[in-house]
């Protein structure tokens, strides 16, 4: 009878070896996320507020 193959790794996987780069991708995402709303906000800032929405002339 031939010898079966392990389907498991030798050394143990750590919960910590997923969390480490779990954790810096999350800090990740979450500082693109503040730099996408601070760049909203300066944006925002810049829209004439007074301008008119529709700049065409009506031809009754």
């Amino acid at each position: 009878m031939p010898k079966q193959r392990s389907l498991y790794s030798l050394s143990p996987v750590k919960q910590s070896d997923f969390a480490t780069p779990q954790k810096a991708r999350a800090a990740a995402l979450e500082k693109a996320e503040s730099e996408r709303a601070q760049k909203r906000l300066e944006n925002d800032a810049l829209l004439d507020v007074n301008a008119s929405k529709w700049r065409y002339n009506s031809q009754r």
